[in-house]
């Protein structure tokens, strides 16, 4: 080992793992699928309100795949909030170690 590479060798970080914890990569992989859920709703729905203006300026029915993608969101939005606090140390359940 070189002396630039210090104790541990270069790609071991302080606390000697080599890679990120499993609690904070599962953090990361939900935080990367709400992102994307978020810009593929937003894109979604601004296709589908001008679908809804160009197609049928008459009748308004975007609202409602609105409100049902909107719920959908939500949801997604509640799982990751859950599984975020219960990877950063908070217990889910009293009496129980935190999941590992």
């Amino acid at each position: 080992m070189a002396p630039a590479d210090g104790i541990r060798g270069k790609r071991e970080g302080v606390t000697g793992r080599t890679r990120p914890a499993k609690g904070f990569a599962t953090r990361e992989r939900h935080r990367i699928a709400l992102t994307a859920h978020a810009f593929v709703m937003i894109a979604g729905l601004l296709a589908c309100a001008v679908a809804n203006r160009m197609l049928t300026p008459d009748r308004f029915w975007v609202q409602w795949i609105a409100l049902a993608w909107g719920a959908a969101f939500g949801f997604h939005l509640w799982v990751f909030s859950r599984g975020t606090l219960a990877t950063m140390g908070r217990r889910q359940r009293p009496g129980r170690p935190p999941p590992d």
